[in-house]
């Protein structure tokens, strides 16, 4: 039998693109998958816009797909993150449909907790009641070629090391432009991690299997055995280098992280990533993960070269640009990086 998976999606106010991604992942060739939507406490019409979706009443139009009919209605379970009672009884019952039906597990969270805990609670749903042998981190504004998990799944299943497998991702808006060849590598000496093949052409050269060091959370499938072995995301860094830390963790207990390059999405890049938010975030979580994995010569290496750059950096946004909350967030994130308990 096809390994089980539990596809885990994150909607914060953006139904219209959470639509599109169920669409596409709702047309995939892979048979045997449960989907997980956490509202992260949504002030927009997000529930309701879902609901009318799986009841079939609201047509989801984009350049990757037709729209189907036949897919609806999908079953829809709507719980709380606090909510347990019956939740078995309830699930062991919506289970007895065939295989290639399909429902949508919607877990309602009673505020925003942030990327790495908003996806954790769906984690632990999935490790408790669903028992599935894969859980995919999947961005809600993605969209999935139709063969993707059937070529994760491949590579997943080819070697015991794998922990973690990531897909081909494409800009969103050009479509034959790769975003990411699965993830990246972790720049040590600077706290940075490129991409690997951002911003090129698909013109074949990544078609090659590569172990990584991290793979990017858009897309982003792990092994429940492995995370049992390591836990779920650190709550710490709330969003921006979780995956990174998830699969280096994973890499410190043995587990590979590969890029299935069959795998193909196309990702709407940026758009929860701008402004002064991802300025504190990157300054603190990039820090903390420093403190965290880097041995003492590395990390008085990079810290010499970390304090320098925070110097130019703020310098020129109080000085040149007059940018006080620019300024302001990369003085704060770096302090803050600096007090988190490790």
């Amino acid at each position: 039998m096809i390994p089980n998976v539990a596809v885990i999606i994150l909607n914060w106010n953006g139904w219209k693109d959470t639509l599109e991604c169920l669409e596409s992942l709702y047309q995939i060739s892979y048979t045997n998958f449960e989907v997980i939507v956490i509202d992260n406490h949504s002030h927009d019409e997000s529930i309701q816009k879902i609901r009318k979706y799986c009841n079939g009443k609201l047509e989801v139009q984009s350049q990757f797909f037709q729209y189907k009919t036949d897919n609806k209605p999908i079953k829809i379970i709507e719980i709380t993150n606090q909510e347990n009672d019956n939740l078995e009884k309830s699930l062991t019952e919506q289970s007895k449909v065939s295989i290639d039906s399909k429902r949508l597990i919607l877990i309602k969270n009673d505020e925003n907790y942030g990327f790495a805990e908003g996806t954790n609670i769906g984690i632990r749903f999935a490790l408790k009641y669903l028992k599935s042998s894969y859980i995919l981190l999947l961005n809600n504004d993605t969209v999935v070629d139709p063969e993707f998990l059937d070529e994760m799944i491949k590579i997943g299943e080819s070697s015991k090391q794998i922990g973690f497998v990531g897909s081909k991702t494409y800009f969103y808006d050009r479509i034959n432009m790769i975003q990411a060849a699965g993830g990246g590598n972790i720049d040590f000496q600077h706290a940075e991690t490129p991409e690997i093949g951002f911003d090129q052409e698909d013109d074949g050269r990544y078609d090659q299997l590569l172990e990584l060091d991290y793979v990017g959370g858009a897309c982003l499938l792990a092994k429940t055995n492995v995370i049992e072995k390591i836990g779920v995301l650190d709550t710490n860094y709330y969003m921006y280098w979780e995956d990174v830390d998830w699969c280096f963790n994973g890499r410190e207990a043995g587990y590979k992280s590969v890029y299935a390059f069959k795998s193909k999405i196309w990702h709407k890049y940026g758009t929860s990533s701008k402004g002064y938010f991802k300025t504190y975030y990157h300054n603190r979580n990039r820090l903390y993960f420093m403190r965290k994995h880097a041995n003492k010569k590395v990390y008085h290496s990079f810290l010499y070269y970390y304090l320098k750059e925070l110097l130019i950096q703020s310098t020129y946004q109080l000085i040149y640009c007059r940018d006080w909350l620019m300024f302001k967030s990369l003085f704060k994130g770096s302090i803050d990086g600096f007090r988190i308990k490790i």
